[in-house]
């Protein structure tokens, strides 16, 4: 048995995975005492934690959608949840190359090349923290970030509500920011050239399919045209984490 934890700026999920199956265990609000409750009580279990921060070397170096405090974790892995959630649907939708999206609380990126996951120094693939315009102050402290224009946190600043209000009143907001979103993936898209493109999270499992990838193919050339698919499946993080641990040794967060 392999217990998934998915740490996410709004929302912590659990699974367990038995054998090829996985059971949704609970999901709950993120705030302090949840995460030292989950501390607690899975650090001598089987676990992998996936978290909504950069992380290089073992060590968390930045989470800036995840304001609480994160130690003494003890795991099997321990990994950025967009890397989680790209390593998860590279397994379970048989796809070596590809980019994974999460758009929730914040944005993120996880990329996939011959079924591992590229990393760089440690924090590839920081979509949401790269810079779009010289104005809108980030959580990060940066200035113009893709996060400032669409994002969980700019889009309730923006409009006042959730997300989840919005795509629930049928008003989510396909605007000027939405394009913002999309040409950045278009310009992931170009720089990578994978054939695959997963798109989830909690809002971005809820965007309209062809919307978004009508409008992220308005940016590209003709050239390309990946395979564009939204995951209806808020769990994907935590599932893709408990694929880690089968393929991975422990390491400690101190």
């Amino acid at each position: 048995m392999i217990f998934g934890i998915d740490i996410g700026g709004s929302y912590i999920d659990i699974v367990k995975k038995i054998g090829d199956e996985f059971f949704h265990i609970s999901s709950i609000p993120t705030n302090q005492e949840a995460i030292n409750n989950i501390i607690e009580e899975y650090s001598n279990r089987r676990v992998g934690i996936a978290i909504a921060g950069w992380i290089r070397k073992g060590e968390i170096v930045n989470a800036p959608n995840l304001p609480f405090k994160i130690d003494k974790i003890k795991a099997n892995v321990i990994e950025n949840d967009a890397n989680c959630f790209a390593f998860g649907i590279s397994k379970l939708y048989n796809q070596k190359n590809m980019l994974g999206i999460t758009v929730g609380t914040g944005i993120g990126m996880g990329i996939i090349i011959d079924g591992k996951i590229f990393k760089g120094g440690g924090v590839a693939g920081e979509l949401g923290h790269t810079i779009v315009s010289n104005k809108g102050k980030c959580v990060c402290g940066g200035v113009g970030h893709l996060e400032c224009y669409f994002s969980g946190w700019s889009i309730k600043k923006r409009y006042g509500k959730d997300a989840k209000e919005l795509f629930e009143e049928n008003k989510f907001p396909y605007d000027k920011n939405f394009n913002i979103f999309c040409r950045a993936v278009a310009n992931a898209i170009l720089l990578f050239d994978l054939p695959f493109v997963a798109i989830g999270g909690r809002i971005g499992g809820r965007i309209r399919e062809d919307k978004i990838r009508n409008r992220i193919y308005e940016h590209l050339p003709k050239q390309f045209k990946p395979e564009i698919k939204v995951i209806k499946d808020d769990l994907m993080v935590a599932k893709g984490v408990c694929l880690l641990v089968e393929e991975s040794e422990g390491n400690i967060i101190k």
